[in-house]
């Protein structure tokens, strides 16, 4: 069986890592090919494209990267042409896999979409044209399945395969030893632009609430984060750790997370937090006007109401951020509501075994079958949904 898959983030890159396992383990004379990074890869993925730097935020953002966006484009497509695989698997990365997915499409060739971009948020002409291209959209929310089923896709929730990430992340050791002081957590992001945007203010909110209330304050560098994209830390007392994302978050009183799949972590974690977003002027005037959604954080969609303050554009300046930290520190009453409600997001995102539902759902999907010689159907993932 000979697969492409594409992933053009890190968080996609995890998942389609995960994902590739469980397909081989059902069908270990799969071969795959693509774009992604170390982790599929790793996996066995033969990488026609490498994704690490092809990740952008914002609408204007993405001119920057376009020339290797379309060399990216032309690559996978001529790389398809050549292999003709049995499927696409377009993991997220919407705006690229719009453009890839119509010439697939026109190629031939199968399209499954996992993690289902969240087009529904913002455009709702592309989820439209993602229903009618798809032949299975396998989703990690249950409210995007009614979502593309009501636009005639064949949609199925496998839960979310970060339920299973962090069940491994919290089983491992903390790379700092117990604390003797409460917590603060920073997590600006993992690309260069939004950490550039967000860093400055929240290390020195955190510096400013570490010298007033007795915090220990911790940043967490994304994988690949030059350590100079993290200026000043030692300078204010920030200590900075690259491993133990899970453990650090599970140990922490408050944190500091940039909008994003950290998020759910944090909700999974039982984390208190206070989510931030900034992204360029122009950017953020355009995507006012098409989001449908009243949240950024997925924390907060997810629940349907405000489990965790959102700081936007220019609310995310240092005076801000401590504010809302001090007031949320100095609150325990505050702090147990918001676990108890994060307790709950987290049940929303599934049950353990997300990654092998979704492998069941794709080789359903295209009509093949495990190695023990039986089709996938009846393997419980439409009992998700």
């Amino acid at each position: 069986m000979n697969l492409l898959i594409s992933a053009g983030e890190a968080s996609g890159d995890v998942h389609g890592a995960r994902l590739l396992r469980a397909i081989t383990s059902r069908r270990p004379d799969v071969r795959a090919f693509g774009m992604g990074g170390a982790l599929l890869a790793a996996e066995g993925m033969d990488p026609t494209v490498r994704s690490e730097n092809l990740s952008v935020v914002g609408i204007f953002e993405v001119f920057e990267k376009l020339p290797s966006l379309v060399r990216a484009l032309t690559a996978l497509r001529r790389e398809a042409l050549r292999r003709r695989p049995d499927a696409a698997v377009l993991i997220d990365f919407p705006d690229f896999h719009a453009f890839l997915a119509r010439r697939l499409e026109r190629d031939g060739v199968p399209l499954v979409y996992y993690v289902s971009p969240q087009v529904w948020a913002w455009r709702r002409g592309r989820a439209k044209t993602i229903a009618r291209r798809a032949r299975r959209i396998i989703t990690l929310f249950p409210f995007e399945v009614d979502i593309y089923r009501r636009l005639g896709a064949d949609a199925v929730w496998a839960g979310h395969p970060l339920v299973d990430e962090v069940r491994e992340g919290l089983a491992e050791p903390s790379p700092l030893p117990p604390k003797t002081r409460r917590r603060l957590l920073l997590l600006p992001g993992s690309r260069t632009a939004e950490i550039r945007r967000h860093w400055p203010p929240m290390s020195e909110a955190a510096a400013n609430l570490a010298r007033r209330l007795d915090l220990e304050v911790i940043a967490l560098a994304a994988p690949g984060v030059s350590p100079e994209l993290l200026a000043g830390a030692g300078e204010r007392g920030i200590e900075v750790v690259a491993t133990g994302k899970h453990a650090l978050l599970s140990s922490a009183d408050l944190a500091f997370v940039a909008s994003g799949t950290a998020t759910l972590e944090g909700a999974l974690c039982g984390t208190p937090m206070v989510v931030v977003y900034r992204t360029s002027p122009a950017s953020f005037a355009i995507g006012r006007r098409l989001v449908k959604v009243r949240w950024i954080s997925l924390v907060n969609i997810l629940a349907g109401e405000e489990v965790v303050p959102e700081l936007l554009q220019g609310d995310v300046d240092a005076s801000r951020l401590e504010k809302e930290g001090e007031s949320l520190l100095e609150s325990p009453e505050r702090l147990l509501r918001m676990r108890f409600e994060l307790e709950r997001v987290a049940r929303r995102l599934g049950p353990p075994g997300a990654s092998d539902r979704a492998a069941n759902a794709l080789l359903e999907a295209i009509g093949a079958r495990s190695s023990d010689g039986r089709d996938t159907e009846g393997h419980g993932v439409e009992r998700l949904a």
